[in-house]
C-alpha cells in the first residue's frame, strides 16, 4: 500500500520537479524559442516566475513530502495497525492537491486558488501527523523514535509560518519575511533532516548505538536559534536584544545543529564500515548523500557570521547552489536510496515484518535483518526472477544513478562557481543558463531511468 500510494507517486512528482526546473533553464537559455535549431511553439513557454513557484512547490510538497511520509510511516509506526483506507484517501487527496497546485501556480502564480490549495495540503499534513502519532512505535530504538517523531513535529510546527502570512497582513515586512524563513528552515532542517536521521537510526546505524540520543537533543536545541542569522541585521532591534546576543545565539545554534547532524553521519558511516556491507547498486546514492550532508551542515555555521552571511547572500547563484546541494544532492539522493532499498534489494527490511514473522514482540529490538545483494528479486513476497531480467534491471538502475549523480554534481558545482565569479566581478567563460540546462537534462535522464527501473520492478 505504501509503495503504491506514497513511493511511486512521489517519484512521478520528482520527475515533474526536474522537468519543470530543466524547462525553466531552457526558457532562460533560449528565449528566442529555438532549441538546437528547432523552433518551439510559443504555447510551450511559461511565465518564468510562475513556473519557478510551481517547480519549488511540487519539489517540496510532492516529491519530498510523499517520499518521506511513506518512509516515516514504515519505519516509525506499528505498520500493521495503520488505517489503510484512511491512508489511501489521504495520499490520494495529497496527490490530487499537489498536481492541481502545480498547474495553478504555473498559470496564476501566487493567487487565491494556489494559496487555497496550499492550505488544503497543510490540513492533509495534519491528518498524516495525527495518524503517525496515534500509531507511533515504542520499541527500544530510542534514536530512531526520537528523530522520526521530531521530524513530524517540526513538519507541523513549520506550518505556523504560512498561517502567520495569512493572518498578519498588517505586520511589518520583517515579520512577513520571518514567517517565510521560519517555514522553509523548519521544513528543510527539521522535517527533512530529522526524518532522514531517523531512517538511518532505524535501518543503518549499528544496534549498539540504538539508544544514543544526544545527537537528537543537540539538533533540537540548535534548530530554532540557527534561524536567527537568516532574518537579517535588524533582528536585534525588532526583538529588543543586544546585537551580540542575537549573533552569539545564531552561531551557537548553528554549531549545535551541525554537531548533532555530523554525529548522525559519523554513526552511519562507522556502522556501514563495521558491518562491511555492500550496498550496490544503490550504494553510490547513499555515499553521495552522506558526503553532501557535511557541507550542508557546516556551511550554515560560517554563514551565521554576519559578514560571511552578507557576502554569501549577495549572489543568487550561491544561495540557489546551496539549496540544490541541500535538496538534491543530500535529501533527494538519500530518499532515492531508501526507496530503492525498500522496493528492490530488501537490505532495509521492515522490522514490523520481522516482528510478525518471528512471533515475538522482542524481535523488533534486535535491529533489521541484513540480506545480501543476492536477495535482489528474491524477496519473500515475490518469486525468483531470471538472471537475464535481473541483469537488465541492474544495468538500467546503475546507468540512471550514474547520470543522476553526474548531473547533480555538475549542477551544484556550476552554480557555486558562477556565484564565486559573480562575487569576484568576473564574467563566467561559459553560457550559464544553457550549461545549467544541460546539467538539469543529465539529472532528469538519470532520475527517469531510475524511476523506470523501480516502476518495472514494483509493478512486476
Amino acid at each position: 500500500m505504501i509503495a503504491r500510494w506514497f513511493y511511486l507517486p512521489s517519484l512521478l512528482f520528482l520527475l515533474l520537479a526536474l522537468l519543470s526546473g530543466t524547462w525553466l533553464r531552457m526558457q532562460w537559455g533560449w528565449p528566442q524559442w529555438k532549441l538546437l535549431g528547432f523552433e518551439l511553439p510559443w504555447s510551450l513557454f511559461f511565465r518564468a516566475e510562475y513556473l519557478l513557484h510551481g517547480h519549488s512547490h511540487v519539489a517540496l510538497l510532492g516529491w519530498t513530502f510523499l517520499a518521506l511520509a511513506g518512509l516515516v510511516l514504515e519505519a516509525g509506526t506499528r505498520r500493521f495497525r495503520l488505517p489503510v483506507r484512511s491512508l489511501k484517501v489521504t495520499s490520494a487527496l495529497i496527490i490530487l492537491t499537489t498536481f492541481a497546485l502545480f498547474i495553478a501556480f504555473v498559470r496564476d502564480g501566487y493567487a487565491p486558488i494556489p494559496i487555497a490549495l496550499s492550505t488544503v495540503h497543510m490540513l492533509l499534513g495534519y491528518v498524516f501527523a495525527w495518524i503517525f502519532f496515534r500509531h507511533a512505535r515504542s520499541d527500544g530504538n530510542i534514536g530512531s523514535r526520537y528523530f522520526l517523531e521530531g521530524a513530524v513535529f517540526w513538519m507541523v510546527m513549520a506550518t505556523a509560518g504560512p498561517w502567520l502570512l495569512a493572518a498578519g497582513r498588517g505586520l511589518s515586512p520583517f515579520w512577513l519575511d520571518a514567517a517565510v524563513h521560519f517555514y522553509l528552515h523548519l521544513l528543510f532542517n527539521g522535517w527533512l533532516l530529522f526524518g532522514l536521521a531517523g531512517l538511518s537510526w532505524r535501518y543503518l546505524v549499528d544496534r549498539r548505538f540504538r539508544q544514543t540520543a544526544w545527537p537528537f537533543w543537540l539538533m533540537m536545541a540548535g534548530l530554532l536559534p540557527a534561524l536567527l542569522p537568516q532574518l537579517g541585521p535588524e533582528t536585534a532591534a525588532v526583538l529588543h536584544l543586544p546585537g551580540f546576543v542575537v549573533i552569539a545565539a545564531g552561531i551557537t545554534g548553528s554549531v549545535l545543529f551541525a554537531t548533532g547532524g555530523i554525529a548522525v553521519v559519523i554513526y552511519t558511516m562507522v556502522s556501514l564500515s563495521k558491518n562491511k556491507r555492500s550496498t550496490q547498486p544503490g550504494g553510490s546514492l547513499l555515499w553521495f548523500g552522506l558526503a553532501g550532508s557535511l557541507p550542508v551542515l557546516l556551511l550554515p555555521v560560517f554563514m551565521a557570521i554576519p559578514s560571511v552571511h552578507a557576502i554569501w547572500t549577495r549572489s543568487d547563484f550561491l544561495v540557489i547552489g546551496f539549496i540544490h546541494l541541500h535538496l538534491l544532492a543530500v535529501v533527494t539522493s538519500l530518499l532515492l536510496y531508501a526507496i530503492l532499498e525498500r522496493l528492490t534489494t530488501g537490505l532495509l527490511v521492515d522490522e514490523n515484518v520481522q516482528t510478525v514473522r518471528a512471533g515475538s514482540e522482542n524481535a523488533a529490538n534486535q535491529g533489521p535483518l541484513r540480506r545480501p545483494l543476492t536477495s535482489l528479486f528474491t524477496m519473500d513476497h515475490a518469486p525468483p526472477v531470471p538472471e537475464k531480467r535481473m541483469k537488465k534491471f541492474r544495468i538500467l538502475l546503475r546507468t540512471g544513478i550514474l547520470f543522476y549523480i553526474a548531473g547533480i554534481l555538475a549542477m551544484v558545482l556550476l552554480l557555486i562557481l558562477t556565484g564565486i565569479l559573480q562575487m569576484s566581478g568576473l564574467l563566467p567563460p561559459y553560457p550559464v543558463q544553457k550549461t545549467l540546462f544541460h546539467t538539469g537534462l543529465f539529472t532528469l535522464i538519470g532520475a527517469s531511468l531510475t524511476t523506470a527501473a523501480l516502476f518495472l520492478r514494483t509493478l512486476k
